[in-house]
């Protein structure tokens, strides 16, 4: 009996062994199915992990990558942030205004514009300053696209302001104040009096204008945040000055100042000898004719003295 009992009771346990594993057989693909299902709400491939975890915190803190219209990798943070950036740069260009029509056509094809453009002359050089206002998320690209015009770069700075914490607070100051007013007019529709309607709409007039300030300064920092101020000074580059060739000190030459001491005086004895010959070859001939009728008068003179005592 004991042994019948037995039997029956391995029986049974072969039995349940085996309807568990045709049951396992035929529903685990519909329960991974299930699953997948369920998963596949999820972001990404497989179960999360459970919130408050480290891995579920740390998948929360690191951001997918951004990529901006230019195709260049920008940080995942600027998407949520309004940051309004600045940049001034000193630039030495070769030629001014072809450096200036340059810059302009880099601004204009990054979806920028013109804000300022003015140009002098100095020295009888050209000189040059702009400001143009290029898209937030160009701002790096057009930076280097400019600096790219230079022969070289005097000096370049860049400052970023982040404003979204300022924008964030009027986004609930306005909120707050748009309900506030909502219950004021309701004031107003429940005025007894006009005195009391002439309260309750100069509190509705404050708080309206209180709003409009608001959302004047949230269009004004969304507006500065999507485009970027830069400021471009332009100065020539200066012709290199050609080096004026220092005088050598000219030795002492003992030897030739002789030389031309007596080369001088053979030229002046040389001289002297063309003038004697001249005196003879050329006065001398002269000189006999003149000196003879000289001689002749002198001699009349001297006998017409003696004759003229001789009467006496």
């Amino acid at each position: 009996m004991k042994r019948l009992f037995k039997s029956e009771y391995l029986a049974i346990i072969i039995g349940v062994g085996l309807l568990v594993l045709v049951v396992g057989a035929v529903l685990g693909p519909a329960t991974g199915n299930i699953f997948s299902n369920i998963y596949a709400n999820v972001p990404g491939s497989y179960p999360q992990p459970a919130a408050g975890s480290k891995a579920s915190t740390e998948a929360s803190a690191t951001p997918a990558s951004v990529v901006n219209s230019s195709g260049v990798l920008a940080s995942p943070y600027r998407a949520n942030r309004l940051i309004i950036k600045n940049g001034e740069m000193n630039l030495r260009v070769a030629d001014t205004d072809q450096a200036v029509d340059r810059i302009v056509a880099i601004a204009v094809n990054s979806g920028g514009y013109v804000i300022g453009n003015r140009s002098w002359l100095q020295d009888n050089f050209k000189y040059a300053a702009l400001t143009i206002g290029v898209p937030s998320d160009q701002f790096e690209v057009v930076q280097r696209q400019v600096r790219a015009v230079s022969v070289q770069a005097l000096s370049d700075t860049s400052s970023g302001q982040d404003v979204s914490d300022e924008y964030v607070d009027l986004q609930a100051r306005q909120t707050n104040l748009e309900a506030t007013a909502a219950r004021i007019r309701e004031f107003l529709d429940q005025a007894k009096d006009t005195e009391q309607a002439l309260l309750v709409n100069a509190k509705l007039t404050e708080v309206e204008a209180e709003l409009e300030q608001i959302k004047g300064r949230m269009a004004y920092l969304k507006d500065r945040s999507a485009y970027s101020t830069m400021t471009i000074n332009l100065e020539p580059q200066w012709p290199t000055p050609t080096p004026t060739p220092t005088a050598t000190p000219a030795a002492w030459l003992p030897e030739k100042t002789f030389n031309a001491a007596t080369g001088a005086l053979s030229n002046v004895l040389q001289g002297l000898g063309d003038a004697v010959i001249w005196l003879v070859a050329f006065a001398a001939p002269l000189a006999i004719p003149v000196a003879l009728v000289a001689f002749g008068v002198s001699w009349l003179w001297r006998k017409r003295e003696k004759r003229v005592v001789h009467h006496t």
